[in-house]
């Protein structure tokens, strides 16, 4: 079999159903080139008879997809993936490194790595992961999966973005063509904005979802006014608004918030214009991102008041509805089909330190979602009722146990539910392989002024007073 063909650099669905198209005609026509790709790809197509699903499958089986809808489905995650802005996290080598972490962990046969490659390698993509864990993986194949998990198309926009980010963000804040025009913004000096931007014209286009959790020199802007009232920015923002920014928009946009979302500012925003059932370019509403991206429940609940939600278990489990929760699950505790129809896509967010969603879920994934967006938003009557109805908050099948994240968090109030639903401290997670106890105990002995900690600790039948007299030892 011939040897599998790379991605494009930026997939298109609608480029490859033209394709499709012409090579069908070729191959009706009887073109040679047309035919032996056929035959390597698709010995039992009808020559007499070829229809258009005979050449979708041959272009499929040529990037390694088993089949054409499996090949629609991924370009449809990229798709919807790669619509948030992206800035990288580090180096070239960082992301070499995190690379060649991917291989070793699926030679450790670890499931993280495993849903990783099904979820973003087309060769792999919907494969169970014990047939990922019986093939051989290449640099490429961990290079486009470390690519993908970043919300990049493939291995070489990744690194147009870290050369990009050099330039607009170095290591000296004080050269990057942004200083000027941040400076100018908040000093209101119209006349040093413009400066800065016929200097650097890319600043009317670029953003920064995850830079100072600012976004765009409009939502630079909207910052200072929050500050300062809208009379001392309205020159800026109008002159802003000439040269193309979305006020709307914007104020929309920063609803997709962040980690630890301060509630003060979603009312703000709200009252300022955001529009709480905003959907964002990857096609997720601004709730669901919240749900996802806030760690508040706070603030999602301010958000939520205003908000339509989709009807969906996890988003009914972020949300804390429990009844919610109930119609999505069989009498025996399974998820209905239903459950499977709209799932987070916690790439598409952005969200921090989530692993990759299989493509074709277990029962026991797509439970674990909702477990899991449930303890992001602190829904402990949620978690109660899920594992009353059999979840199993010991599961491994994120490869670490939920408590180990609760604790390295310190959600006190999630460690408090989890233990009493029978989570057990000493089972061993991985990176770090440490049980939820050592973890806690380790966080307490390098904080251990914070309140938060030490109840941790104490929830996981330690004592805290011990634990640090241990590390003085």
């Amino acid at each position: 079999m011939p040897a599998f063909r790379p991605l494009p650099s930026r997939p298109s669905l609608a480029f490859e159903r033209k394709e499709a198209k012409a090579l069908l005609r070729r191959m009706r026509s009887g073109e040679p080139e047309a035919l032996d790709r056929a035959a390597a790809w698709h010995p039992t197509f009808p020559v007499e008879s070829t229809q258009l699903a005979d050449a979708q499958l041959v272009i499929a089986r040529e990037y390694g997809f088993a089949s054409w809808p499996r090949l629609v489905r991924y370009f449809e995650d990229v798709e919807r993936q790669t619509q948030t802005a992206r800035h990288t996290q580090g180096s070239v080598e960082y992301y070499e490194r995190s690379a060649r972490r991917l291989l070793a962990a699926h030679r450790q046969q670890r499931r993280l790595a495993a849903r990783s490659l099904a979820a973003y390698v087309p060769r792999f993509y919907g494969w169970k992961l014990e047939d990922v864990f019986a093939a051989q993986v290449a640099e490429d194949d961990a290079r486009l999966a470390t690519a993908r998990s970043e919300g990049f198309p493939c291995w070489q926009a990744l690194l147009e973005r870290i050369a990009a980010d050099a330039l607009l963000l170095p290591d000296d804040p004080e050269v990057s063509p942004l200083r000027p025009a941040s400076l100018a913004i908040a000093a209101a000096d119209i006349g040093a904005l413009e400066r800065a931007v016929d200097e650097h014209p890319s600043l009317l286009t670029e953003s920064w979802p995850d830079l100072r959790g600012q976004g765009n020199l409009m939502s630079l802007a909207l910052a200072h006014e929050r500050k300062r009232g809208s009379t001392a920015m309205r020159p800026v923002l109008e002159w802003l608004a000439n040269r193309g920014f979305n006020l709307q928009e914007t104020l929309s946009s920063r609803l997709c918030g962040h980690m630890r979302m301060d509630p003060e500012m979603v009312r703000w925003l709200l009252e300022r214009g955001a529009d709480p059932n905003w959907v964002a370019p990857n096609g997720i509403p601004v709730l669901e991102h919240a749900l996802l991206c806030y760690w508040n429940a706070e603030a999602v609940d301010v958000l939520a008041a205003h908000a339509t939600p989709r009807h969906a278990l996890w988003i009914a489990a972020g949300l804390g509805e429990v009844e919610g929760v109930a119609r999505f699950l069989e009498a025996d505790g399974r998820p209905t089909p239903e459950a499977r129809r709209l799932r987070p896509d916690f790439t598409a967010v952005g969200a921090p330190g989530i692993p990759a969603r299989h493509p074709d879920p277990t029962d026991e994934e797509v439970l674990m979602e909702a477990f899991f967006v449930a303890a992001l938003n602190a829904r402990t009557n949620v978690l109660g009722y899920m594992a009353s109805r059999g979840f199993d908050v010991n599961t491994l099948v994120w490869d670490s146990p939920i408590l180990n994240v609760a604790v390295g968090n310190a959600w006190v109030s999630v460690v408090e539910c989890l233990m009493s639903c029978g989570a057990n401290p000493d089972l061993k997670g991985w990176q770090p392989t440490s049980s939820a106890r050592e973890v806690a105990s380790e966080i307490l002995r390098d904080m251990p002024d914070q309140p938060d900690r030490r109840r941790v600790v104490e929830l996981l039948g330690l004592d805290p007073d011990a634990v640090l007299a241990a590390k003085g030892g």
